[in-house]
């Protein structure tokens, strides 16, 4: 079917002098104006939710959906391995032992890849696809150096999953590079063509990956202070119950920094957060006093996992913290009404970055 296009000029003229700066855009994203020219209708590429603009699965590349399906493909088979290997442990009544605690660590981390994976493409978050390569990256380093040492424990099982993540893993974080190569979309969407409003959008996107990242590392830790698997100490019992509520309500609390721009929440935030390289210290500094009889209880592996999971921690959370400093100081600046404040009954103008309601 033809379309007028002297119509649809004047159609566009028309909405264009209707008041809104924004008709023509908005006419084009709805067929409804143009309906009567034989336009159907176009799915939505993205959509407004709660936590901000988010990509459809309309609006996913050929290469991105090869990229999630391989991934979730590749997370679901090692989660599916280790579930069952962690049934075969129940079963012969080995959930007291160290190999335990490591299958919680991998399906703890499996998880995160996930969502990484996930929530990387729909919103486009860069940083989030390095912290997925990073993840899968350790878990891969992780499977080889626990096969060759543990020789007492190796099983086919471990062997399978050993081959398939060396085979798997690779491909996964080049392909991983690459779909994140080609993000920009989305962030165009949200805060329009200025330089300036990208650097702090992309200063934000850094500071909320650190959060998520802070959180998995921490929740490792936590994993990791099982020591051999249920039998839990005292001290280990109070960090589980307060360390937990206490990591999860630091991260919400930057979170909501992050979004309100609140000067004060993030003085809060740095003062309240100086209790986590605390813990670190300690706990690096008493595995490596007791290193000699705790590996004759539990194996170098996971001592030796402990405290590289501590030094990781406080490395993170250095770096939260330069971040926090960054975003705090790119407050007031514009980024938060452009990018957080903005309703699903709103357009942003891409090129000049004024906000015009419907």
């Amino acid at each position: 079917m033809e379309v007028d296009i002297t119509n649809l000029r004047m159609d566009q003229a028309a909405a264009n002098g209707s008041g809104s700066a924004s008709g023509s855009r908005d006419s084009i994203d709805s067929s409804d104006t143009y309906s009567k020219y034989g336009i159907t209708n176009i799915p939505k590429t993205t959509v407004v939710t709660p936590i901000g603009q988010t990509k459809t699965f309309a609006g996913l590349s050929a290469k991105e959906w090869v990229f999630l399906i391989f991934t979730t493909v590749n997370i679901l088979t090692a989660i599916g391995l280790t579930v069952y290997r962690l049934v075969k442990l129940v079963e012969d009544g080995e959930s007291g032992t160290p190999d335990f605690t490591f299958i919680i660590l991998l399906l703890l981390n499996s998880g995160f890849c996930l969502f990484y994976a996930c929530h990387g493409v729909l919103r486009e978050r860069v940083y989030e696809m390095y912290a997925l390569m990073a993840a899968v990256l350790v878990v891969m380093v992780y499977c080889i150096v626990e096969y060759i040492l543990n020789n007492d424990s190796r099983t086919t099982l471990k062997l399978i999953r050993l081959v398939l993540i060396c085979v798997l893993a690779p491909p996964n974080i080049l392909l991983a590079w690459s779909v994140a190569k080609h993000f920009g979309y989305l962030q165009f969407r949200i805060v329009g063509a200025s330089e300036y409003l990208q650097y702090l959008y992309n200063q934000a996107s850094l500071f909320s990956c650190l959060l998520k990242f802070d959180v998995q590392v921490t929740a490792s830790i936590v994993v990791l202070v099982l020591r051999n698997g249920t039998k839990v100490k005292l001290m280990e019992e109070i960090i589980l119950g307060v360390g937990i509520p206490y990591a999860l309500g630091w991260n919400i609390l930057g979170w909501f920094v992050l979004r309100k721009e609140l000067s004060k929440g993030a003085i809060a935030f740095a003062i309240f957060g100086l209790a986590k390289p605390t813990y670190y210290i300690y706990k690096i500094v008493t595995e490596y006093m007791d290193i000699h009889e705790s590996i004759k209880e539990l194996g170098d592996t996971i001592v030796y996992s402990t405290i590289a999971a501590a030094l990781l921690a406080i490395f993170v959370w250095i770096v939260l913290m330069v971040e926090l400093y960054k975003v705090y100081k790119n407050f007031g600046k514009g980024l938060k009404e452009r990018a957080y404040d903005v309703l699903a009954t709103e357009r942003t103008s891409l090129i000049t970055g004024r906000r015009i309601r419907r």
